[in-house]
């Protein structure tokens, strides 16, 4: 089915006003002002939205108008969520959110319970907040949540009902009102009963388990959902993104990183034991393939998927094999960036630094995002021993901090802190150390699945 998509507003304003439409093919959806607008998710939709997305928004569209709460499920990836805000901010729904993960307590969805000058006092909190004022729960991550958690809200999914800590009681919205019909406002207040909204809903965002590893999810609170599979973008879709975020490279090797990435994500690789491929993350590589064209697909590739640092000597052969084949084996004649060659404040933007790269006998500049101190130029630290190994290095954080952020692996003592420390104060940047322990290949692969840089540190 093809579904199109239009807003009609009166003025072209980010706060459209009551009475404005959202049509998606058939379905329509009647705004509402939004009360808190800094709520209201912005800049997830562009101009073109591909014909996949359409027709998942058109399907969240639709069990919204039921009334009825959504879980959008897929492999890991920023899809689901960025579906989710699209909607919201096409809807301009106010959201409450929230990451679910095993530390997630019952108290940290309903109530928190705070002591001040001797007195206890409760504090409601997201799901509290969104079912009392008519906003749209996301909860992303259900496979960490532990098994005793979300069941508390399986009677707020089901029958918009929930007992409170602190005495109060929500009832749904036509329960309320035919209460209202034989008793007061005050008498009910004198009850604590609390009327959840019509406008409440929940999206909750979730992978399979199995295939990969999480709780999976207790068979009452599965069916309060009504599920849609959020996969991949089609290939061809997902090709038209490419082509307008690289427009100066070349359209075939545009086609043949697709075509490793899909390679990597099927079924064939995920028996082998390969982790999946960060097909969301192609667009922001293309964005430096588009500033340094002269960039190997080799090099880009382990930037975006660093297989020598995750996986063994059997994953190693099957990965290359399958660079062969789409012939991005072309590491040898890659054009690396040698050096960092002066870092300045920008002029045009705000907030970020102008930084000139040595790559292949030229010098390319580019704005990468800034931190709020003085900047500082390269090799001007008198506590910091520069090595082409390290010019190299540092030129390659400045091209991926240029779309994404990165990550540095390394051995133990290998000088990563060091090389994170001078990458800090070379755009002004404060570093505050957070120590990580037990970090095991799943990890990675989370990471892998959100960052685009990988660099793989030796001396």
């Amino acid at each position: 089915m093809f579904c199109e998509m239009s807003l009609t507003s009166r003025l072209s304003h980010p706060l459209l006003f009551a009475g404005d439409t959202v049509t998606i093919g058939e379905i329509s959806y009647k705004l509402k002002t939004p009360q808190n607008p800094e709520r209201v998710p912005l800049k997830y939709l562009s101009d073109s939205l591909p014909q996949t997305v359409a027709q998942h928004l058109r399907w969240i569209m639709q069990k919204d108008l039921l009334g009825q709460d959504v879980f959008l499920i897929g492999p890991p990836g920023p899809l689901r969520r960025s579906i989710a805000m699209q909607y919201l901010e096409l809807t301009k729904r106010e959201v409450e959110y929230v990451a679910l993960s095993r530390d997630t307590t019952e108290t940290d969805l309903k109530q928190r319970r705070e002591i001040r000058s001797g007195t206890a006092f409760y504090i409601d909190q997201c799901a509290v907040r969104a079912a009392t004022q008519g906003r749209v729960l996301v909860l992303e991550g259900l496979e960490k949540a532990e098994r005793n958690v979300l069941p508390v809200l399986n009677n707020l999914l089901e029958n918009r009902e929930m007992q409170l800590e602190d005495g109060r009681f929500l009832m749904s919205a036509d329960r309320y009102d035919k209460l209202l019909q034989e008793h007061t406002k005050e008498e009910l207040d004198s009850w604590k009963i609390v009327r959840v909204s019509e406008d409440f809903r929940v999206i909750a965002l979730g992978i399979p388990v199995p295939k990969y590893k999480g709780n999976p999810l207790d068979p009452p609170l599965r069916s309060r959902f009504q599920a849609r599979d959020i996969y991949y973008l089609p290939f061809k879709d997902q090709l038209e993104l490419l082509y307008t975020a690289g427009p100066n490279v070349a359209a075939e090797r545009v086609s043949q990183l697709l075509s490793l990435a899909t390679t990597l994500c099927s079924q064939e690789s995920s028996s082998l034991g390969l982790p999946d491929f960060p097909v969301d993350n192609l667009v922001a590589a293309l964005h430096v393939l588009n500033t340094f064209p002269m960039l190997s697909s080799q090099q880009l590739v382990q930037r975006l998927y660093p297989y020598k640092s995750i996986l063994g000597k059997d994953g190693h052969t099957a990965v290359e094999t399958v660079l062969s084949r789409f012939e991005l084996l072309d590491g040898r004649r890659q054009a690396a960036p040698s050096n960092v060659v002066s870092v300045s404040t920008s002029n045009e933007r705000e907030g970020h630094a102008d930084v000139t790269v040595q790559t292949a006998d030229k010098e390319i500049t580019f704005q990468v995002p800034a931190g709020s101190k003085e900047l500082r130029p390269p090799n001007s630290s008198l506590t910091f021993i520069n090595t082409p190994s390290h010019s190299q290095l540092l030129a390659e954080m400045m091209q991926s901090h240029m779309v994404k952020d990165l990550c540095l692996i390394g051995a133990k003592g290998c000088g990563k802190s060091v090389i994170a420390r001078e990458f800090a104060e070379m755009l002004g940047y404060s570093i505050e150390p957070v120590m990580l322990y037990q970090v095991n290949k799943e990890v990675i692969s989370f990471f892998c699945l959100n960052l685009v840089l990988w660099v793989t540190f030796k001396l």
